[in-house]
């Protein structure tokens, strides 16, 4: 876990309980990778993490084992450019679009995020925050 001491990662860790004991299945697709690569990545100067390029790489390995890693495919542009097309999405929104495609594509209907305002635009999907796994 990128950092593992704050109070953000103790909520998220119990939802993904909450959520796991109430018969959900955790996955992962490659826009989450890329984003937090983005992040863990990033000086900490333009509000990065600044991790070494060896821990990110420990950390991808985790996330890949400990979630069903669902592969990118062909599919997921055609899924994406309705999405950004019909919603108007615009700007660095396009990420969260790029996230929604991926799920309809691997007919996934819930989503753990702390950013739950950025994904309500989008029918079709559950979202549950930290706060609110349940």
């Amino acid at each position: 876990m990128a950092q593992p001491e704050t109070d953000a990662a103790d909520s998220a860790l119990d939802a993904l309980d909450q959520l796991g004991k109430a018969g959900f299945r955790s996955c992962i697709v490659p826009q989450v990778i890329y984003e937090y690569w983005v992040v863990a990545t990033r000086p900490r100067e333009q509000n990065g993490l600044d991790h070494r390029l060896s821990h990110v790489n420990r950390d991808l390995e985790r996330l890949q084992q400990a979630f069903l890693f669902l592969r990118d495919e062909r599919a997921v542009f055609e899924h994406w450019h309705d999405l950004v097309s019909q919603h108007e999405v615009r700007g660095k929104n396009a990420h969260d679009a790029r996230l929604v495609a991926a799920m309809r594509r691997h007919e996934i209907t819930h989503l753990l995020t702390n950013n739950d305002r950025d994904f309500k635009r989008f029918p079709g999907i559950t979202i549950h925050t930290p706060r609110k796994a349940i």
